[in-house]
């Protein structure tokens, strides 16, 4: 018989890879000032079912950076709230876009806990007419 070692033995032993590996959603990749938020809204959008999307390319940054609104009246419960932005900043971080110079303000249109799936597929779609659109300029 066998024993399996889940890295409880040796401390550190499994850390040095996690640590390597950065899973934030780091502050150079937020937008963070109402400034910022008006700039962008008054510029190109897309949208779809569930969400719209406003950017800007070229925001003089070396990455993209991300705004998400998502109001009480869309979602009245803080934790679906929560839920649906953490999926707009787990597709963000997961697209290629986080590395072009572009800001992104997500707004939440509508969503249901329920739609998780169409949701992420949605932003996967609009991450990518945004990548292309900027590829174009």
């Amino acid at each position: 018989m066998v024993a399996l070692s889940l890295g409880r033995d040796a401390p550190g032993a499994g850390q040095d890879l996690l640590s390597s590996i950065s899973f934030k959603f780091a502050a150079s990749h937020r937008l963070l000032r109402k400034n910022g938020f008006d700039h962008v809204m008054q510029a190109e959008s897309i949208l779809d079912k569930y969400f719209k999307i406003f950017f800007v390319y070229n925001n003089d940054e070396k990455n993209a950076r991300l705004g998400i609104i998502a109001s009480k009246k869309m979602l009245n419960d803080a934790v679906d709230r929560n839920c649906v932005k953490r999926i707009i900043r787990e597709r963000f971080r997961q697209h290629n876009i986080k590395d072009q110079p572009v800001d992104i303000v997500v707004m939440v249109k509508r969503a249901s806990p329920m739609e998780r799936s169409a949701q992420d597929k949605s932003l996967e779609m609009l991450f990518s007419r945004i990548e292309n659109r900027c590829a174009e300029q």
